[in-house]
């Protein structure tokens, strides 16, 4: 099946084209006004480890969404942890493989940065869809939601 969409980096235009409803589908909805948006495009564009992919069709609607940011770590001498994040694909393009391709793309991102390890938390209904996307269950999250 021909993909009808294409995968690149996160722009300002993507604030018209759908993105925030894209990723209020990940959570409780919360509105972003453009000028909040492009300020924290600016700030994560200016740290540099930091990589957020769009799935856009050919319309210019945004589809999906995904980041990995890296953790410079100095254990093993050193390196570098991909953290994956904020994987949204709209509830009616599921099951296209989108979310699939947004995982490869930012697995390969990972790969050019020499992360040694790339992680990811998940819920456990989504659990499925990341082990065929070749995760392995190994470790616990524990948080604290401080707001």
């Amino acid at each position: 099946m021909k993909e009808n969409y294409t995968l690149r980096e996160l722009k300002l235009e993507d604030y018209d084209a759908g993105y925030i409803t894209c990723i209020n589908e990940l959570t409780t909805p919360v509105e972003i006004d453009k000028e909040t948006f492009t300020q924290r495009l600016d700030l994560l564009k200016n740290k540099k480890d930091y990589h957020v992919v769009v799935a856009q069709d050919s319309t210019g609607r945004i589809l999906g969404s995904g980041t990995i940011f890296l953790e410079y770590k100095f254990i093993r001498g050193c390196s570098v942890k991909g953290h994956i994040e904020d994987i949204v694909v709209l509830k009616e393009k599921r099951g296209l493989g989108i979310g699939k391709r947004i995982i490869e793309h930012l697995l390969d991102y990972g790969k050019r940065k020499e992360c040694y390890k790339i992680a990811l938390v998940c819920e456990e209904k989504n659990k499925k869809f990341y082990e065929k996307c070749g995760f392995k269950e190994k470790e616990r999250e524990m948080v604290i939601y401080t707001q």
